[in-house]
């Protein structure tokens, strides 16, 4: 005959470790929400800040109807290695601009307006133009807040005034300033 108070203490050790596994199932779940949303954001905002370039890519690349459908790997290739290539130059001028910058005179504001047009003011505007077609509700105020917020926030990714470039764009840039220091 089994004992009562036997039960009663599995039961209660059983509903603890269902407790617990509750609890560590919740907590992973939530990581892997709070992982996805942040990947997400992160993929979304490269996105926004490469579309100028894409979007040159998708241009140069569209009117090419012998390279097949507009989605195959042929074009999708063309559009990325035009992107990459726009990318490199806006790094060679960047080069330039950091180099003007250091002699006399205000040269360098040119190649530099230039630079914060394409790389910041562009994606700038798309992002205010997806919000107002996206929320038509949203007042114009949103649309452009959120425009310059975007706007400064490649600005200060880019430091288009500062002696850096990423890894893979270390060779333009340094030909940029290399060229501009003859």
């Amino acid at each position: 005959m089994p004992n009562y108070q036997q039960g009663y203490e599995d039961g209660r050790s059983a509903q603890r470790y269902s407790i617990q596994t509750s609890r560590q199932l919740g907590k992973g779940l939530g990581a892997l929400i709070a992982w996805a949303f942040i990947a997400g954001t992160r993929v979304t905002v490269e996105a926004l800040v490469a579309a100028p370039f894409l979007i040159l890519g998708f241009i140069v690349m569209a009117p090419m109807d012998f390279l097949g459908p507009m989605l195959g790997i042929v074009r999708l290739t063309g559009i990325v290695l035009v992107a990459f290539l726009a990318f490199a130059g806006l790094y060679w001028l960047k080069g330039c601009v950091v180099a003007l910058r250091h002699r006399q005179g205000r040269l360098w504001l040119l190649p530099f307006s230039l630079c914060v047009c394409v790389a910041c003011v562009l994606p700038g505007w798309l992002v205010r133009s997806l919000v107002i077609s996206s929320f038509p509700t949203a007042g114009p105020l949103w649309g452009w807040g959120l425009g310059l917020a975007f706007a400064l926030f490649a600005f200060g990714r880019y430091r288009f005034t500062e002696h850096s470039a990423p890894d893979l764009m270390d060779w333009s840039y340094s030909h940029g300033y290399r060229w501009t220091n003859k």
